[in-house]
C-alpha cells in the first residue's frame, strides 16, 4: 500500500519536474521510492542474494543480475566497433526528411491507419496521446495504447505507435481460455519487449515496410514527403546518431540508454550515488557514452516516468527484448520466407498468427526462459540481434 501511494505521488511530481526541467521536484518523490525498495528487498531476499536480484525478478523472472551483466557484456563489445565505423560515415546519410512541420491532427490519422493495418481495430482498440508512451489493457479485447506528437519531428508517432502495438498485440493474442485468470498476459518484461521492439524496428524500420506504406505517408503529407524518394525516407529513419531520449534513439545506440541506467541502478543500490548527485551523475555518464552533454534534467535523469512508479530493475528489459527480438525474427524467417515480400504487400495475417500460436496464447503457462526455449530453441543470444544490426547498418552506411 505505502509503495502504490508513494507511486501514485510520486507520477504527477515528475511530469511537473520533466516539464519545469527541475529534478529537485521529483527528488524527494525518488528517495521516498528507493527507501521503500531497500525494504522490499529487505522482505523477499534470500541468503546473500544481490539486492539487484530481486528487483529484477519483479520483471523478468529467475533471471539473475550476473546474467544480465555477461549480455550486456557482449552487446558492448558488438556495439562499440559498429557505432565507430558507422561514426566514420556519419554524414552520408541525412535525417532531414523526417525533420518538418507535421500538424498533430494529421498525425494522429495516419498513425490511425498504418496501426488499422496491422491490426488494431476500433472494437479491441483505442490511441490516446501522452506524455510518454504506454500499453495497458484490462481483458485481450480491451487493450489502449498511446503515443506522442511532435510537430516538428514526426518519428515518435509513428514509431511509438507501432512500439506501443506489439505491446498491446501480445496481450489481445493471449488466448481466449486464460482470461480472467493471473495467465492472461504476457510471460516477462523482456518477452513482452521484444514484440515491441519487432513491430517498431524489423517491421517499421524495414524496407518492405515502407514499400507499402510510404505512398499513403506521402498521400498524406504531400508537402513535406511528396519529392522525397523512399531510399531517402528509408536511410533517414535508420540514421544512427547518439541521441538523448532513449525512447527516440535508433536501433544502435539504443541499447546503449539502457546499459547507462542498469548501471546506475545498482549504483543507487550500492550507495555509490547519494540521490542529490545523480543528475550529475548521469549527465558524466551520459558523455561517457554517448559523447553528448546533457543539456537539462528533462533531457536527462527526467527522460523516463519508471523511477516515479518505483520501477528499478525494469530497465534490462528493453535491450533483452531487442535481443530477443531478432531471435524470434530468424525463427520467423526461416518458417515463413517469403514475409519480407508478405509485408511489402501489406499483408500481417501471417505474421501475426505465427505469433498467436508460437508465442502469444500461452500467456505465462511457462517461465520466460522456458517461454523463449519453446520458441526459438535455446536461451537468450546476442549474436542474432548483432547479425541484424552489422548488416542492415552495414548496406545504409555502405560499410566495408
Amino acid at each position: 500500500a505505502e509503495m502504490a501511494r508513494a507511486a501514485g505521488l510520486a507520477r504527477p511530481a515528475w511530469v511537473e519536474a520533466r516539464r519545469q526541467s527541475n529534478y529537485a521536484l521529483f527528488q524527494p518523490h525518488l528517495e521516498r521510492n528507493l527507501d521503500l525498495k531497500f525494504k522490499y528487498i529487505e522482505c523477499l531476499a534470500e541468503g546473500g542474494q544481490p539486492a539487484y536480484d530481486v528487483l529484477l525478478d519483479d520483471y523478468e523472472p529467475e533471471m539473475k543480475t550476473a546474467e544480465v551483466e555477461a549480455v550486456f557484456t557482449a552487446l558492448r563489445q558488438g556495439l562499440v566497433p559498429l557505432i565507430a565505423a558507422i561514426r566514420e560515415r556519419q554524414d552520408t546519410v541525412s535525417d532531414a526528411p523526417v525533420h518538418n512541420h507535421f500538424p498533430k491532427a494529421e498525425q494522429e490519422a495516419f498513425c490511425l491507419k498504418l496501426l488499422g493495418r496491422l491490426g488494431f481495430t476500433r472494437e479491441a482498440w483505442r490511441l490516446d496521446p501522452t506524455v510518454h508512451p504506454f500499453a495497458s489493457n484490462s481483458a485481450t479485447q480491451d487493450i489502449r495504447i498511446t503515443t506522442r506528437y511532435y510537430e516538428d519531428f514526426i518519428n515518435p508517432a509513428l514509431f511509438g505507435s507501432m512500439h506501443e502495438f506489439g505491446h498491446g498485440l501480445y496481450e489481445h493474442q493471449v488466448s481466449p481460455a486464460l482470461e480472467r485468470t493471473p495467465l492472461c498476459r504476457g510471460a516477462s518484461l523482456g518477452l513482452h519487449e521484444s514484440q515491441s521492439r519487432m513491430w517498431e524496428n524489423l517491421v517499421g524500420r524495414s524496407r518492405p515496410f515502407w514499400q507499402f506504406m510510404y505512398p499513403q505517408l506521402q498521400a498524406a503529407f504531400p508537402a513535406q514527403f511528396g519529392a522525397v524518394p523512399l531510399e531517402a525516407f528509408y536511410c533517414a529513419i535508420n540514421k544512427v546518431q547518439p541521441s538523448f531520449i532513449r525512447v527516440e534513439a535508433d536501433e544502435a545506440t539504443y541499447s546503449l540508454h539502457i546499459i547507462l541506467r542498469f548501471e546506475m541502478e545498482q549504483a543507487l543500490l550500492a550507495g555509490q550515488i547519494a540521490l542529490r548527485d545523480l543528475p550529475a551523475a548521469w549527465n558524466e555518464r551520459f558523455q561517457q557514452y554517448f559523447g553528448l552533454q546533457v543539456p537539462d534534467d528533462a533531457q536527462g535523469v527526467l527522460q523516463d516516468v519508471h523511477w516515479s512508479g518505483g520501477m528499478i530493475g525494469y530497465f534490462p528489459t528493453y535491450a533483452l527484448g531487442s535481443i530477443i527480438a531478432c531471435q524470434i525474427w530468424e525463427k520467423i524467417l526461416a518458417d515463413l520466407p517469403d514475409l519480407p515480400e508478405q509485408v511489402a504487400r501489406g499483408e500481417f495475417t501471417p505474421l501475426r498468427e505465427w505469433l498467436r500460436a508460437r508465442l502469444h496464447q500461452h500467456g505465462r503457462k511457462f517461465t520466460p526462459a522456458e517461454t523463449l526455449r519453446r520458441v526459438v530453441g535455446g536461451p537468450i543470444d546476442v549474436q542474432p540481434f548483432l547479425r541484424y544490426l552489422t548488416a542492415k547498418y552495414g548496406e545504409i552506411y555502405s560499410l566495408g
